[in-house]
């Protein structure tokens, strides 16, 4: 049984009762669980939720206020640790960003907190996990850098192995195919890195520089904990057009990359031999005849592969795509999410709901997915969060 959480600075936890009571044995074996990251002070840190698998409500159990602007997180694939970004540029009054670690309880979910390293730049925005749970890759949005951090026997990171600095020309802070009337800017003053994920082999490390609109492909030495040059190490993206996030497609022969700037998904076929990509499509992720402000932020699958989502800021709506055979895409339609700027998406493990972290409307947001259509449908219900930022999920059985 899984107890409820308070709030519990440090990392620690007290087992107490919180709305809606304890869930009984039957209730936590049906149940998924998810982690929500924020912006501090807005924000309270890292937040423990439980899922209702049938009305997709959250009930809150922990959260852990020990980290500043916990702005993305990354469990590894034994859901025994959690990584989060500390998205801040004087880490021990240093100029940098850091990256905490976590044990995750395996009967109450709680974290404890392991320790925090330097993430080698300024103010990380993002992190993940080689599939081998062995290394964790961060990408320094402020640094404009990409970091390899090794895992230790407890889970805790060590010093970086490796550090890539992206270097490129500038372009200027409008896309060249931005929609009419854009005035919304994204940073080009230098280089900023977005996202970095290894592809699902782990050969290979991907990473998004939406200050030079850049993607850059590594070969990954999991021995050294090195990134090396790939066949084609640079992939470049229209000017201004500031690639922001990605996503393999489930048969891992597909890969989407999303442009925040105009609005864009290019869609690649992949090689996962060569780490190589081949351009076959690029479509809006905004409506017809679409004017005025929008930043995308985030791009999800469906488990089957058969339906894809864009969450479009100020527009504050999600895209959604039906996914050919041959992976382009088809706009069918869109669904408000009910507030203001949502910053990243969250399909729970069972393909049942997506969420939406509605960063500047402070709450989370939730729709049914229908999986024949892929067409979604508010459930009504606004959770509170302030300045959420990113979710992750674990199924437990």
């Amino acid at each position: 049984m899984l107890p409820q959480l308070l709030r519990t600075p440090g990392g620690t936890a007290g087992a107490a009762s919180v709305a809606g009571g304890a869930p009984g044995p039957a209730s936590a074996a049906a149940s998924n669980y998810a982690y929500v990251g924020t912006y501090t002070p807005n924000g309270g840190g890292i937040y423990l939720f439980r899922i209702d698998p049938n009305t997709a409500a959250l009930t809150q159990l922990q959260v852990i206020d020990d980290i500043r602007n916990p702005t993305w997180l990354a469990v590894n694939p034994a859901q025994t640790r959690l990584y989060a970004v500390s998205e801040i540029d004087n880490f021990q009054g240093t100029h940098g960003g850091a990256v905490v670690s976590y044990a995750i309880d395996a009967d109450n979910l709680h974290l404890t907190r392991l320790g925090a390293v330097s993430s080698g730049g300024v103010t990380p925005a993002h992190l993940s996990v080689h599939p081998s749970g062995k290394f964790v890759f961060v990408a320094n949005y402020g640094g404009g850098s990409v970091a390899v951090f090794p895992v230790g026997a407890d889970g805790a990171l060590g010093e970086a192995t490796d550090l890539r600095p992206s270097v490129g020309p500038r372009h200027h802070g409008h896309a060249v195919n931005d929609p009419p009337g854009q005035f919304a800017v994204s940073d080009h003053d230098g280089p900023h890195l977005h996202m970095v994920a290894p592809d699902p082999s782990g050969q290979f490390v991907i990473a998004n520089d939406a200050g030079l609109d850049l993607t850059w492909v590594w070969r990954f030495d999991a021995a050294a904990g090195r990134l090396l040059p790939a066949n084609v190490s640079v992939i470049p993206a229209p000017p201004g057009s500031a690639p922001r996030h990605f996503i393999f497609h489930p048969n891992g022969r597909l890969f989407y990359n999303l442009y925040e700037h105009d609005g864009k998904v290019a869609v690649y076929d992949y090689d996962a031999t060569r780490g190589g990509m081949k351009l076959k499509q690029v479509v809006s992720s905004l409506p017809p005849k679409f004017e005025g402000s929008n930043l995308s932020s985030e791009i999800v699958i469906s488990a089957d592969g058969r339906f894809l989502y864009v969450a479009n800021r100020l527009h504050n709506a999600v895209a959604i795509f039906a996914v050919a055979d041959d992976g382009q895409l088809r706009n069918t339609s869109e669904t408000w999410v009910h507030a203001d700027s949502p910053r990243s998406l969250c399909i729970d493990p069972g393909g049942a709901f997506l969420y939406s972290c509605n960063q500047r409307g402070d709450s989370i947001t939730s729709f049914h997915m229908n999986a024949t259509s892929g067409a979604l449908t508010f459930t009504g219900r606004f959770e509170a969060v302030g300045s959420p930022a990113a979710m992750t999920m674990l199924k437990r059985t």
